[in-house]
């Protein structure tokens, strides 16, 4: 089986919830010819069964190869999350907004501000969670916890409008 097929193989195993058979796909892949977007298919399967040191090294080689690839950064930074490295988390997230300012991102500042929100950066938590509203008004979640950034601000009102 060729390269392609292999990855091909590895997406639609994930896409039928069977990870770590996409694992294996994209292992194959890898070795016929180590390249991103394995690298990075594969690190989304391992998110997926919570191995996020393998997630993390695996987005750290596809940032290797290509520095300006915006998904490596945001896979890295969501299995720094997990793993409550927030800073690290913060900082990924940062690169890939700044790599990919991407008006579809929403989920990249949500969960840049779940992560400031965990290190009690409450104002930098509500500025994403205001980017997301912009982004896109119908994201109820952002409401939800800006309103819980502002409480720890003593902003009451702010929260109840949120809530």
């Amino acid at each position: 089986m060729a390269d392609n097929e292999y990855s091909k193989s590895g997406l639609l195993k994930y896409k039928i919830k069977d990870y770590f058979g996409s694992i294996i796909d994209f292992n194959k892949s890898i070795e016929i010819n180590p390249n991103i977007r394995a690298y990075v298919n594969r690190s989304q399967s391992k998110i997926k069964i919570k191995d996020y040191f393998g997630a993390i090294e695996d987005n750290t080689k596809a940032i290797e190869i290509d520095p300006n690839y915006a998904e490596a950064y945001y896979n890295r930074a969501i299995s720094k999350r997990k793993l409550e490295d927030y800073n690290g988390a913060i900082a990924d997230y940062t690169k890939a907004i700044e790599l990919n300012p991407n008006p579809n991102y929403a989920d990249t500042y949500f969960s840049r501000g779940f992560a400031k929100y965990n290190l009690k950066d409450y104002n930098g938590a509500i500025a994403d969670y205001t980017k997301v509203i912009e982004l896109n008004p119908n994201y109820a979640d952002t409401y939800y916890y800006r309103g819980f950034a502002k409480y720890n601000l003593k902003d009451y009102n702010g929260a109840i409008a949120d809530y």
